[in-house]
């Protein structure tokens, strides 16, 4: 008969040799910063990690598929599901932990919701610091925006800080939006338990890196948000509408800023970036930032990504959408009259294009950080297709401020988009 003792050093040797043979990606992940002879390098289980990803919770097999690695939320309420999804398709996590915003009407200097928000942060980490998929803490999203900068550093500080005393192996990242005169700088001297930068950055995210030279920051940096230019940024009709870029006019932008300021960097003061949004989301406009129609098709901005991130093009690409004209003044538009709308665009494989045409009302919403805003209705409105990339439009009864938006499909699960702002006058 075997003894008791035997029993449980065989029973030890059989665990030991089964934690052995776990796999390391099954493993809580290990993750450091760490400096080189040229600048920073992530490091994940020991090995170099590029951070190729994505802001957004959708389309992870797309994502995986394209030849991503990572994506960041914005908060770790309810994520555990999507931790589960994102590691077994191999992608890894920056898990955000929302801080509250001044402008949201929160008062982080209140006694009460400072010790409220900062045991939230101690339950997330301690929830998730063990979890394969996590990569880094993401402290905050724009905290900083619309309040007061020396509270919001206080903010990301006093988060950092709780974040590092329980979870070591973990790297944190503070997320500004821009980096302003100073904000970078003054992370790096002000808040010692801040690993990365993350910088959200749309119309000059290409000098993202030279101005972080310039303000004297020195460590490294993540473009945690980057597309289009931003709704901000850009041109305005007249009457006060912004310009959006067609979709061909936004993967352009990218690819141009990806290499300036991620291709050109890395090995240096770069990690890394993240794409926005991977998805859809009504900002403005219904397409304005979304990787994705709300219907599922993917843009030429994904192929874009793809290439940098696989080296290689999609078998099937999106249509390009140059531009979309109209055969009068955009300004000087007559109640229930009739508009000749074009679109160009082409299909790089060959494939049969067919364009839908919409007129919405232009947003009136002035929110900004990418707060919530409600999905604008189309008009009823009468249209004639004329062609595969053209059509007849009868304007609405109602004067005001509209859009014409045109969606070009591949049929194949890809989409372009275009629209352009148009004011309907009385005579």
């Amino acid at each position: 008969m075997i003894s008791s003792m035997l029993v449980s050093i065989l029973l030890v040797i059989v665990l030991s040799g089964l934690v052995g043979c776990q796999s390391v990606q099954d493993r809580p992940s290990s993750v450091v910063v760490i400096s080189t002879e040229t600048g920073y390098q992530l490091l994940r289980h020991g090995k170099p990690y590029t951070i190729l990803g994505v802001g957004g919770t959708e389309h992870l097999p797309e994502l995986a598929q394209a030849g991503g690695n990572t994506i960041r939320t914005w908060d770790a309420e309810g994520i555990e599901p999507l931790l589960d999804e994102a590691h077994e398709l191999g992608l890894a996590v920056v898990v955000g932990i929302w801080l509250e915003h001044q402008r949201h009407g929160h008062d982080p200097t209140d006694p009460v919701v400072r010790t409220q928000q900062l045991e939230r942060v101690e339950r997330f980490v301690l929830q998730f610091r063990d979890h394969p998929a996590l990569l880094a803490w993401g402290v905050g999203n724009e905290v900083e925006l619309g309040g007061d900068l020396d509270v919001a550093l206080g903010q990301i500080r006093e988060a950092s800080e709780v974040i590092k005393s329980l979870d070591p192996n973990h790297p944190t990242m503070a997320v500004i939006a821009e980096i302003g005169k100073d904000k970078a700088k003054r992370i790096q001297d002000e808040c010692p338990d801040i690993d990365i930068v993350g910088v959200n950055a749309y119309g000059g995210m290409g000098s993202v890196a030279a101005r972080l030279a310039h303000q004297g920051y020195t460590g490294p940096f993540v473009i945690t948000e980057f597309g289009p230019v931003g709704f901000w940024e850009t041109g305005r009709s007249p009457w006060g509408a912004p310009y959006e870029q067609t979709s061909s006019g936004k993967a352009a932008f990218m690819a141009d800023n990806y290499q300036k300021t991620v291709v050109n960097n890395l090995g240096k003061q770069c990690l890394g970036s993240f794409a926005f949004l991977w998805g859809a989301k009504q900002e403005t406009t219904a397409t304005w930032f979304g990787l994705f129609l709300e219907s599922g098709e993917s843009t030429e901005s994904v192929d874009v990504l793809t290439e940098f991130w696989s080296g290689k093009q999609p078998a099937n690409r999106a249509p390009s959408v140059t531009a979309l004209e109209i055969d009068r003044d955009a300004g000087t538009l007559s109640p229930a009259s009739t508009l000749s709308v074009f679109v160009v665009a082409s299909d790089p494989d060959g494939d049969t294009l067919h364009t839908e045409w919409r007129v919405v009302p232009e947003s009136t919403v002035q929110s900004e950080g990418g707060d919530f805003e409600e999905q604008i209705d189309a008009v009823q409105a009468e249209i004639v297709v004329l062609s595969p990339t053209s059509a007849s439009i009868t304007l609405p009864a109602q004067a005001g401020a509209y859009r014409v938006f045109a969606v070009v499909r591949d049929g194949q699960g890809h989409a372009g988009t275009a629209n352009l702002p148009i004011l309907v006058v009385e005579p």
